[in-house]
């Protein structure tokens, strides 16, 4: 897949957790960052107008929430 994915997400948050799970489980490489130790992330997300986490991107979309059909669309990508 030529697209870095991207997980912003927090501690504690089971919608981060089961994203992160079902990335894993889809084969797809991502990148986690902590919302809660980077407070850049923090207001680039709210700067987007996110305010649930996880935050999700491909580099040329963005998505938030547990969504695993837009997981499933990244994998036929």
């Amino acid at each position: 897949m030529g697209a870095q994915v991207v997980v912003y997400a927090q501690g504690g948050c089971q919608a981060c957790r089961l994203t992160q799970r079902a990335l894993e489980r889809a084969g797809v490489e991502y990148e986690v960052v902590d919302l809660e130790a980077s407070a850049a992330a923090r207001e680039l997300l709210l700067a987007l107008e996110f305010t649930a986490a996880p935050v999700v991107t491909t580099g040329r979309e963005w998505w938030s929430g547990f969504r695993p059909d837009r997981i499933k669309e990244i994998t036929r990508a």
